[in-house]
């Protein structure tokens, strides 16, 4: 029995990090797009609020956060602000941003069955602190307790058509009367009779199972705020006032950063995946001279994630190695590249692209293994190719 357990207990982990493990990218989600003139609004109590962050660094983890990360998590919403129409042009690159800094902090909450919302506070008075105390990510799970109350459901809906008998007892009774009737006239209007009294019942028992269910969904909350301690949920759904507002952020990077416009290619239809150079024998070439390796460093390889603006050049880099040594000297290298971005219908677009970085003798120096760009276009397209085969001088 031991063994059995034990056997139980390794499954049980291995298909959580299966769910909750595998870090989550933003070009595999699919969001739905909404707007609102007024502050936006919670639509249940079951949610933690997160706010979201431009620029470089992650968001930082929050007790709430952390205290939903084995949660079932139904939907992600994103809540940001617009005051005018020029806002629009940036408002991708910009909720990309948002979402990016949310994913490394909690790759738990993106899961098989969760959905994506982006949410416009789209108002002229979208900068005051009313729309901005609001503005961050909401965190809808369902709480552990549910299962329990769907089978007290269960329970209700079959003890409930109990009351019901009588009435059956009343069908019975017409029919006689309808006899004595036909006697005399035709058995011919019967048949309608009997199936209106049929029909009767079965319409008035869903009415109230459907009663039932809302006496037992009105009772949930007040059974989960006593199994889940209400003081940390009442943290988490206020969203904090004293916080500093993103929109801070927001004006320095526009300032630093300028976004890049995508550029057209000379066929509307054109297709190719990203890649650096010529193709791989130039990106080998690339790491072997910019990363000077140690003896110890030839051991170890690193996990390297890029992701690419519309122009080709680095947005972000994610790299992950147990030699910290080696990761700095390839993030230091691989931060100022500029690949040929991909292009789809004709214009570039901005992708990712992974890739495991091992040290190979014949090349003597680190190789790129297990290449891989998303999103992933179709066969058709070039693999590799050069500005002046697709662009316009």
């Amino acid at each position: 029995m031991k063994s059995i357990k034990a056997i139980f207990v390794i499954a049980l982990i291995i298909s959580s990090n299966l769910v909750f493990g595998q870090e989550p990218s933003f070009y595999e989600l699919t969001f739905g797009i909404d707007s609102t003139t007024t502050p936006y609004k919670a639509n249940n109590d079951n949610f933690v609020f997160i706010r979201s962050k431009r620029g470089p660094e992650p968001v930082k983890a929050t007790s709430a956060g952390d205290s939903i990360k084995s949660f079932v998590i139904q939907k992600i919403v994103l809540v940001f602000s617009e005051s005018s129409t020029s806002e629009l042009e940036n408002r991708d690159a910009y909720n990309q941003e948002r979402w990016e800094n949310l994913m490394p902090t909690y790759p738990e909450f993106f899961q098989a069955t969760t959905t994506y919302k982006n949410i416009c506070q789209c108002s002229q008075d979208a900068s005051s602190p009313s729309y901005k105390e609001v503005q961050g990510f909401y965190i809808y799970y369902t709480p552990k307790g549910v299962s329990v109350l769907k089978k007290e459901v269960e329970v209700v809906k079959a003890e409930e058509p109990k009351p019901i008998e009588p009435k059956k007892e009343i069908v019975k009774e017409e029919p006689k009367k309808v006899v004595e009737v036909a006697k005399v006239e035709t058995p011919k209007p019967v048949e309608p009779k009997k199936e209106i009294a049929k029909e009767e019942p079965k319409k008035e028992e869903p009415k109230k199972a459907k009663e039932v269910e809302a006496k037992v969904e009105e009772v949930k909350p007040v059974e989960l705020v006593k199994k889940e301690e209400p003081k940390k949920e009442v943290e988490a759904i206020a969203p904090p006032t004293n916080a500093n507002t993103e929109e801070v952020s927001d004006s320095k990077n526009k300032a630093t950063v300028p976004p890049a416009k995508p550029r057209k290619a000379k066929d509307p239809k054109a297709c190719h995946t990203a890649c650096y150079g010529t193709g791989e024998s130039d990106l080998n070439a690339f790491f072997k001279d910019k990363v000077a390796l140690t003896k110890k460093m030839k051991k170890d390889e690193v996990d390297l994630k890029l992701q690419l603006n519309v122009d080709g050049t680095v947005k972000k880099v994610v790299i992950k190695g147990e030699n910290a040594e080696l990761n700095k000297l390839v993030e230091e290298a691989v931060k100022d590249m500029i690949w040929n971005a991909s292009v789809k219908s004709g214009l570039t677009i901005k992708s990712e692209v992974k890739m495991i970085l091992k040290f190979d003798k014949k090349l003597k120096g680190l190789k790129a293994e297990e290449l891989m760009v998303s999103p992933r276009l179709g066969p058709k397209c070039l693999t590799c190719a050069s500005d002046d085969e697709l662009f316009i001088k």
